[in-house]
């Protein structure tokens, strides 16, 4: 009996075929940037991709909002301990890295304090900024990328007419 239904993996091939796209990084670079993220950096930065079959973590209007107000969005994506080496995990969902079209990333993160039940509450903002420690990590692994407005752009796939 022939197989019909084809794996995930046959249909991002696929599509990448289909589209023209060009690989710009392997599991190597994909790894070790999910491992320096998680051992170097002070924090696990917000995130945004989309994969090669169209799965966006969160729609443009609300991703362009909160990056405005660089708030955090979760560190999920960077280290769960359920999550095999040459994966990024998306909420319970393990996301292979064969399947990124690309990641923007932003390695800023705002915290908002509160302080007080019994007093009068103080608000404290705090924000820090992880941009040199970030490319420092990308210049390292030579993990190619391109910044616009403090977005770092990391592709999986690129359009071979780039």
């Amino acid at each position: 009996m022939e197989r019909t239904k084809k794996s995930r993996k046959e249909r991002v091939l696929e599509l990448v075929e289909q589209r023209g796209l060009v690989s710009f990084m392997n599991n190597t670079k994909w790894f070790e940037l999910k491992r320096a993220v998680i051992e170097e950096m002070s924090f696990q930065p917000r995130y945004y991709w989309k994969l090669v079959d169209g799965v966006l973590d969160a729609d443009d209007e609300n991703f362009a909002r909160t990056l405005n107000a660089y708030s955090y969005l979760g560190e999920d994506i960077w280290a769960d301990k359920y999550t095999p080496d040459d994966h990024l995990s998306w909420d319970c969902f393990a996301t292979p890295f064969w399947t990124i079209e690309w990641i923007k990333i932003v390695p800023k993160k705002r915290e908002v304090l509160h302080s007080g039940r019994l007093i009068e509450t103080k608000i404290s903002e705090i924000s820090i900024d992880a941009t040199d420690q970030f490319v420092k990590i990308l210049e390292r692994y030579n993990i190619p990328y391109e910044e616009e407005n403090g977005v770092y752009t990391i592709y999986g796939y690129r359009g071979s007419s780039y």
